[in-house]
């Protein structure tokens, strides 16, 4: 700490991994729009790309050799740019964050060590040792989304509680979140402050709401949002 009170810089850590049994603050990133570098050309960079795609981002991809899924990215121009040589440090000017996906420790390392230095966003996959931001196993139901992470751990946990999630929380919840955002104008007139909205959403998960909509009956649920969500306020 400095004379006046403020944190130094110092104890900013560049280069060094943090340690076992590390906990990762839960967040969802946005990076629609943003430039991601993706380090790597095999299965698991092929895997990684189509996802950040997935999420509209700028994907810049740097291996001298690519498989052919990532070929047809690169030709469609889904992938934005290739630079196909091995990783330099410049690779990540202009970036959000940076992904490895590389066989070569001596290359994950140095993506990290580089990273960090510049603060930013990243993750080595499989080595969490090496990474400030994990990717969690996702269940997506429409606009909801369930993460499952045990911290790099055991990827193979959080597989199978995602599986059982995926069985649990079937379309019907796809549903309910849809239809409470087009209410969602309505809610915030009938009920101005957060405190009454969220007990007005909780009567309606008091019911089974959820049961109808997997029975698609709409008439049923019409009735069940008159008597719960537009009553009082």
């Amino acid at each position: 700490m400095t004379t006046d009170g403020s944190v130094s810089s110092s104890r900013a850590r560049p280069g060094r991994p943090p340690g076992p049994g590390k906990t990762f603050y839960p967040v969802f990133v946005d990076v629609d729009g943003r430039r991601c570098l993706l380090v790597g050309g095999g299965r698991v960079a092929t895997e990684k790309a189509g996802r950040l795609l997935e999420h509209d981002a700028v994907v810049r991809l740097v291996s001298p050799e690519i498989t052919p899924e990532l070929e047809r990215m690169v030709a469609d121009g889904a992938v934005e740019e290739h630079r196909a040589r091995d990783y330099r440090p410049e690779d990540l000017d202009g970036c959000f964050l940076v992904i490895a996906a590389t066989d070569d420790e001596a290359v994950n390392r140095s993506v990290w060590r580089d990273a960090e230095a510049r603060n930013m966003l990243c993750n080595v996959v499989d080595v969490p040792s090496l990474c400030n931001f994990i990717v969690p196993s996702i269940v997506r139901r429409g606009e909801l989304a369930m993460a499952v992470s045990t911290g790099g751990a055991s990827p193979v946990v959080a597989k199978h509680i995602r599986r059982e999630l995926e069985e649990r929380y079937g379309p019907e919840w796809e549903a309910l979140v849809a239809l409470l955002r087009r209410l969602r104008g309505d809610l915030k007139d009938r009920y101005p402050d957060m405190a009454s909205r969220r007990d007005a959403v909780e009567r309606l998960m008091a019911t089974d709401v959820v049961e109808r909509l997997a029975e698609n009956d709409e008439e049923a649920v019409r009735s069940l949002i008159r008597e719960t969500l537009l009553v009082g306020g």
